[in-house]
Formats: structure tokens, C-alpha cells, sequence
């Protein structure tokens, strides 16, 4: 009898669509062109949103756009499914209700902190995605204590707890500063972020602590290949997003963007 390794499928669609945004992203950061005008539009459109969409000529449409304030729906919908799991399995209790609580204060903001502009749109594609994520990342921590080894460690609980506070506070400080930014600036729609001392050395703070949210996620697993697997696409999107809003920064701005700000490591890069 055929039997599904759910474990399995789950390790190769975090796999496949780490891949399927890493080839993009580098192509994009590298101003690739083919002779293939579909294929350059398709590829502006599955990638960009917000501040990059809108930064593009073409404006064909090759898939629909929806408004960059649906990204509220991803929360929506991934509390809405991740609730009645975590009380039916109940399945790695403390990471499930620290994931919990990272949607529900990224909902807060999506209604109360976040300002969006009116033209500012994301692909269809883009939006699909983020409706999948949540509740695949709920089904990841089910399947990962299934699966698992199973360990604890005090120590690295708590700092795993101490990373996701601090990585969940600098974002959401990091989301307010740029909110408040837009609308006491009316002269761009994308002003440099001034306000909170990272971004001194950072164009985006907000995509380096996703990154360490979802280390603390990891460290607070089964560390099983799947959850490798999930931590690495989250690496993967906010990085190439940080990289690419940094020169969407530098370009746009030219020699009154601060120098000293990088994407992702400073001095480096």
C-alpha cells in the first residue's frame, strides 16, 4: 500500500520554493535581461512588490495585481487555520504559541501601524504565497515533533526565547519608525528611514529580525530537515528582499542615500 511521507513532501516544497524565489531574486539583483519580454515581465511580477513593483516601467499585466494591504490576510487566514491545529495536536506547545503570537502581532500592525500607500500593489503569485506560508509553517511544527528526535534543552530555550523577544520587538519598532516615516514625510512616497538607531546601519532592519524570528523558531524545534529546510526559505526571501529594497534605496536616492547603510552585514554587504 502506497503511503504518503508528509515529511518528505513538506521538506521538498520548502525546498522548491526556496529555489523557485532564489533564481529569480539573484537574476533580478544581477539586471538580467533575456530577448523574451514575457519571461523579464514575469519575473518583475513574481518578485517585486510595494516600492519595487511600482519602481518598474513596465507595467504590462501579466498576472492581477492585489493592494500591498492584503498582506493582512496572510494572518487572517494562517490564525484562522493554525488555532484549531495547535488545539488538536497540541504538538510542540511553547514554539506553536510563540508562532501564534508572532501572527497575531503582525496583524496588529497590518491594522494599526502599517501605512500603505494606494498604488502600492504585489502580484497575485506573491499573494498566494504568503497565503500558503502560515499555514504550511503550523503543519511544518506538527510534522517536525512527529518526526523528530526528541530533546530539550533548557539553555538554548531561553535564549531562543530572549532571540524571538528582541527580534519581535526591533520589528516591530523597526515597522513603526518606517509607518510613521511615510506619513509625517509627504514628499515621498518611500522616504529614507530615519528614527530608530538600526538604521544606521541598515536599510532594512525589519527582514534581518524575520530572519532571526525564525532562527528562534528553529533553535526551539525537532531540527528536523524540514524545519532546516523552512528556516533556510526564510533566509532565502528576506535576504534577497533586503538586498533588493537597499538598492532600490541606492538607486533611487543616489548620493543622499547614507553610505554607511548596508542590506544585510555591515561593511560587507
Amino acid at each position: 500500500m502506497f503511503e504518503i511521507n508528509i515529511n518528505l513532501l513538506l521538506s521538498l516544497f520548502w525546498l522548491g520554493i526556496s529555489i523557485g524565489v532564489l533564481l529569480p531574486g539573484l537574476w533580478l539583483l544581477l539586471d538580467g535581461q533575456t530577448n523574451i519580454t514575457i519571461i523579464n515581465i514575469i519575473l518583475q511580477r513574481f518578485y517585486l512588490f510595494g516600492k519595487l513593483k511600482n519602481a518598474t516601467k513596465d507595467k504590462k499585466k501579466v498576472f492581477s495585481d492585489v493592494p500591498k494591504c492584503y498582506f493582512r490576510h496572510f494572518y487572517i487566514i494562517g490564525l484562522l487555520i493554525n488555532i484549531p491545529l495547535f488545539l488538536l495536536y497540541r504538538s510542540s506547545w511553547f514554539l506553536y504559541i510563540l508562532f501564534l503570537c508572532h501572527m497575531l502581532r503582525r496583524l496588529y500592525e497590518c491594522f494599526y501601524i502599517h501605512f500603505y500607500s494606494s498604488n502600492a500593489t504585489m502580484s497575485f503569485i506573491h499573494y498566494l504565497i504568503g497565503i500558503i506560508h502560515y499555514p504550511t509553517v503550523g503543519l511544518t511544527i506538527i510534522v517536525d515533533n512527529y518526526y523528530g528526535v526528541k530533546h530539550f534543552s533548557l539553555l538554548c530555550s531561553c535564549f531562543a526565547l530572549v532571540l524571538f523577544l528582541n527580534a519581535s520587538y526591533i520589528q516591530y519598532r523597526v515597522h513603526s519608525t518606517l509607518a510613521n516615516n511615510r506619513r509625517t514625510k509627504t514628499t515621498e512616497i518611500y522616504p529614507i528611514p530615519y528614527g530608530y538607531w538600526l538604521f544606521e546601519y541598515f536599510s532594512c532592519p525589519n527582514y534581518i529580525a524575520e530572519i532571526f524570528i525564525y532562527i528562534s523558531f528553529y533553535l526551539l524545534s525537532q531540527q528536523t530537515l524540514t524545519f532546516m529546510f523552512l528556516t533556510m526559505w526564510v533566509i532565502i526571501n528576506q535576504s534577497l528582499s533586503a538586498l533588493l529594497t537597499h538598492r532600490w534605496y541606492c538607486e533611487h536616492y543616489h548620493g543622499s542615500y547614507p553610505a554607511k547603510r548596508c542590506a544585510l552585514i555591515p561593511l560587507i554587504l
